[in-house]
């Protein structure tokens, strides 16, 4: 795949990743968050299905790697959601991003001893300024709160270690499957699982009902089932499939940070300063020297 492919992949999914928070804070007033997941897979899913009604996707389950596509889907949405939600709710928002951003840490580490994938001096690197850059725009924002309950420790390290093994299982089903069916698979494990779990607990119908009964929830709904699910996760396993997981997690995963501080920033008016400049500035560098890596190998 061409380097500017993959950047022009990566810049939407950071805005769009970047500007999801918007949606999901305004979605809170009627939907806790593992009903929002339901909803929003479910979504993306009612696509797919569509799109495999008129013939023009079929999913070939004989292939070799049928496995990891299935297991692709268990990882993610399904396993990780469930890590970072409950991992959210036993610890604070500030201590949850520190741990999301060493997913590219921990793909170096999985890449190196369990997939024997030898990554580049660059690609240390810019992982260590990247991270850097996003501890500095979390650590000293003024509402950092290091609260937290032990076992969220341990559920943010389950969707830390999830989350970074899906790249890995991701890029093994993209060997016999495209992106958008690698996704149609995601969106349909999503879309049982978490609507089967909210009916158990109880509030599977009040999901729908919500967002049919709020034209603010509706149009939230559908920014992120059709651009943060469908479309993102689709180049999302495009970049996987050609990409080292842990060059492709540091890029987007720092983009996404950076959208996300300065759309904070711009659209609600969260608090900044000189350590904002700073620690979006290293991020970014993070980012510039990653796609250096990606020079070398795309």
């Amino acid at each position: 795949m061409k380097k500017n492919t993959v950047y022009f992949l990566i810049l939407i999914i950071s805005t769009f990743w970047g500007l999801s928070f918007i949606a999901l804070t305004v979605l809170m007033k009627w939907l806790d968050p593992l009903q929002i997941i339901a909803v929003r897979w479910t979504l993306a899913s009612l696509i797919f299905i569509t799109i495999m009604l008129f013939g023009k996707l079929k999913i070939n389950t004989k292939k070799e790697n049928f496995k990891y596509l299935i297991l692709t889907g268990l990882l993610e949405p399904g396993i990780y959601s469930v890590f970072e939600v409950y991992g959210l709710s036993y610890t604070s928002a500030s201590i949850s991003s520190v741990f999301i951003a060493t997913i590219p840490c921990m793909s170096l580490v999985l890449g190196f001893f369990i997939f024997k994938i030898k990554p580049g001096k660059m690609g240390f690197i810019s992982i260590f300024v990247a991270f850097t850059g996003v501890m500095i725009c979390t650590c000293f924002t003024p509402g950092f709160s290091t609260g937290g309950h032990l076992l969220g420790y341990g559920l943010m390290i389950g969707a830390v270690f999830v989350g970074t093994l899906y790249g890995f299982i991701s890029a093994r089903a993209s060997r016999d499957y495209s992106a958008i069916e690698i996704t149609t698979v995601m969106a349909l494990v999503g879309m049982v699982f978490f609507n089967f779990a909210n009916l158990l607990r109880g509030n599977f119908s009040a999901s729908y009902i919500a967002v049919f009964s709020h034209l603010k929830a509706a149009a939230c709904i559908i920014f992120l089932g059709v651009f943060c699910s469908a479309l993102c996760y689709i180049a999302l396993n495009k970049i996987l499939a050609n990409i080292n997981p842990s060059i492709a997690n540091n890029m987007i995963g720092s983009s996404i940070t950076v959208i996300g501080v300065l759309s904070g920033v711009i659209i609600n008016g969260d608090p900044a300063g000189v350590y904002t400049i700073f620690g979006v500035s290293l991020t970014l560098l993070g980012v510039y020297l990653s796609s250096k890596e990606i020079e070398d190998t795309a």
